[in-house]
């Protein structure tokens, strides 16, 4: 019947996303299943119940237009070789996008649309907020990656709040980064203590070195100020990247124009935003420890976990 030939797909209770897999492939395999059901010879008459009316496929069709973005964004915000903090609020606003543009008819898909619209807002309703005393690490995250540095999912006073809340942790790492100098230390014991003919001028010198190094100290930092002010300006005034970049290979090739940026970036960009990758780890572990190779040491574990989760790297 010129349909590809996959085999139907059952739901999970456990695995939400497998609810959509199962409808999709009922819609996909829509024709061959109708015939089957229908086909005498193949299904006894008892059995044909089972198939499905005209409006029971256009609700499975106009579901299926519902789950599709939420299964898309699972399985990008589930993916570990790339960055997927930063896309959260981008996501999250796309959903909310889709579910308000979608134009449904029928009564129990269209409550199910708006139910799930409520749900997505209610869930996700802190993704947006900013606070100074308590900064919003997916916000921040968002601001360092050159595809959504614009921040056009967020409210200009919001969007200003991140940018100035980014520029004082840049100044705090600059500060960190910055070399202490370390000064030598005069040894009396070695040389003899200073003559009291000495004490008077050694002790002007001291003040007068101490003032000086004081107005250098606040010039300096008076600079690095105005260097990471610049640096954040520069940052936010270029123009934003095609969504289909890698932000990891754009500051590897920014690194030397955006130092205290870059640094950030390297911190923030790499949080995973979920847990699949951990459990998938652990899925992987507990396929190597069965019940046939229960003596393995930790030490074993260890090194063919590592082996199964990096065997990319040694192809």
């Amino acid at each position: 019947m010129g349909t590809k030939e996959n085999m139907l797909l059952q739901d999970v209770c456990t695995r939400w996303n497998s609810t959509y897999a199962m409808l999709s492939r009922l819609q996909e395999q829509r024709w061959p299943v109708t015939a089957t059901l229908s086909d005498p010879e193949v299904t006894q008459r008892g059995k044909h119940y089972l198939d499905l009316k005209p409006n029971q496929w256009s609700l499975i069709e106009e579901l299926n237009q519902v789950l599709e973005p939420f299964h898309s964004a699972t399985v990008f915000m589930s993916g570990e070789q790339y960055v997927t903090l930063s896309a959260l609020p981008h996501v999250v606003d796309k959903i909310k996008k889709s579910l308000q543009s979608q134009n449904l008819e029928s009564p129990p898909v269209v409550s199910f649309q708006t139910h799930a619209k409520e749900q997505v807002t209610t869930r996700w309703k802190d993704l947006g907020e900013f606070k100074p005393e308590s900064p919003n690490i997916t916000l921040l995250a968002a601001s360092l990656d050159p595809r959504f540095r614009k921040l056009k999912f967020l409210p200009a006073d919001q969007a200003f709040g991140v940018k100035n809340a980014l520029q004082t942790m840049a100044l705090a790492v600059k500060q960190q980064l910055r070399p202490t100098g370390c000064g030598n230390e005069a040894s009396s014991t070695a040389e003899g203590a200073p003559s009291t003919a000495h004490k008077d001028k050694m002790t002007t010198s001291f003040l007068d070195s101490d003032s000086t190094s004081s107005d250098e100290e606040q010039d300096e930092e008076q600079l690095s100020n105005e260097a990471i002010q610049n640096e954040v300006l520069a940052y936010f005034g270029e123009q934003s990247l095609p969504k289909k970049d890698d932000p990891l290979i754009w500051w590897k090739a920014n690194e030397q124009r955006f130092p205290t940026l870059a640094k950030l970036a390297n911190s923030l960009l790499c949080i995973p935003a979920t847990s699949t990758p951990s459990e998938r780890l652990f899925s992987a572990a507990g396929n190597i420890v069965s019940k046939k190779r229960a003596s393995l040491s930790p030490e074993h574990v260890y090194v063919l976990n590592f082996l199964r989760c990096n065997h990319r790297l040694f192809g």
